[in-house]
This record gives C-alpha cells, sequence and structure tokens, in this order.
C-alpha cells in the first residue's frame, strides 16, 4: 500500500489533464494508493479565485471537490513538531544555495514536513522552483540523514498519470 500526500498544484493539473477524470476515478478505485489531506493543502485550493473557470465548472469548486474525493475524511493533522522541521529543512535549505523566502516556501515545506513525519511513502509536486529544487531535495535529504527521519519518494505528475493512464 502506498501512502501518498499530493502538492497543491497536482489538484490542478488533474482538473486541466483530458484524463483527470479517469486518472482521479481510477485513484479513488484504487485501495493501495491511499492519498491524505491535510489543511494547508485545502487552504491553497480555497484561495483559487471565486470567478475562475474550469470549462464551464467554477475551478475553486471543481478543486475542492476533487480534493474532498480523493481524501475521503483522511486528513493529517498539522503540529509543533511538524513546523519545526519545516524549519529545520528551510535552513538547510539556505545552506544550500536556496533563495526562496520563508514566507515564498513555508507550505510546501510544511508538506514535505508531514510526509516525513506520518512517514507517508510518497510525496507527488510538479513544482520544480520550490519543493523539487536541487537545493531543497538536498536539504530534505541532508536533514532525514541528521535526524534519523522516515524520508518519502517523489514523484511528478507524468509518473503518477502514466501509473493510471497507459497511452
Amino acid at each position: 500500500m502506498l501512502r501518498v500526500i499530493f502538492d497543491t498544484n497536482i489538484y490542478g493539473l488533474i482538473a486541466e489533464d483530458e484524463k483527470g477524470t479517469a486518472i482521479a476515478e481510477k485513484i479513488f478505485n484504487d485501495k493501495e494508493f491511499i492519498v491524505y489531506g491535510f489543511q494547508i493543502i485545502r487552504k491553497e485550493l480555497r484561495d483559487t479565485p471565486k470567478g475562475e473557470k474550469l470549462g464551464k465548472l467554477n475551478k475553486r469548486n471543481y478543486l475542492l471537490h476533487l480534493y474532498d474525493e480523493l481524501t475521503k475524511g483522511r486528513y493529517l493533522n498539522d503540529s509543533i513538531q511538524i513546523n519545526k522541521l519545516a524549519l529545520k529543512f528551510y535552513n538547510s535549505f539556505r545552506q544550500f544555495g536556496g533563495i526562496k523566502t520563508w514566507q515564498d516556501i513555508k507550505n510546501d515545506f510544511t508538506i514535505v514536513a508531514c510526509a516525513h513525519f506520518y512517514k507517508l511513502e510518497l510525496i507527488i509536486s510538479d513544482d520544480s522552483r520550490t519543493l523539487l529544487s536541487k537545493p531543497a531535495l538536498k536539504a530534505f535529504k541532508h536533514i532525514s540523514i541528521k535526524e534519523g527521519l522516515w524520508s518519502p519518494s517523489f514523484w511528478k505528475y507524468s509518473e503518477l498519470r502514466s501509473k493510471y493512464i497507459s497511452e
């Protein structure tokens, strides 16, 4: 069984994918692929402008519905330990040459810290400018080794898509 957390951008990529409905349905029906929710992700989805459309649908409502369906009541709680770990990741990120500010990267690093804390197997993100940047990946690995933490794997959206759609 794979226990997974999606970065916020993955919900948008599924929504915009021409095969997104099929992907979401297959994820929902896959009992070996369990997607977890986290309050930061839902809050970022709620921040989608109310007037944005996805075809004829309201994009914000669609993204929230997709999130709720895929996570189905499986929510991970934030904690002081997760926030401290996210800050450790950030400090290490800066040492490895990362230039983003804490405000710019806090949510991404908190999602990664959550996955470490709850020992999830997989984080799926397409955010190569922050979460999947070289300094960030080095920081995650460095702190994981230093602190003796479980370390999740990272997938991009294309890997998620190819798991469920064969072309």
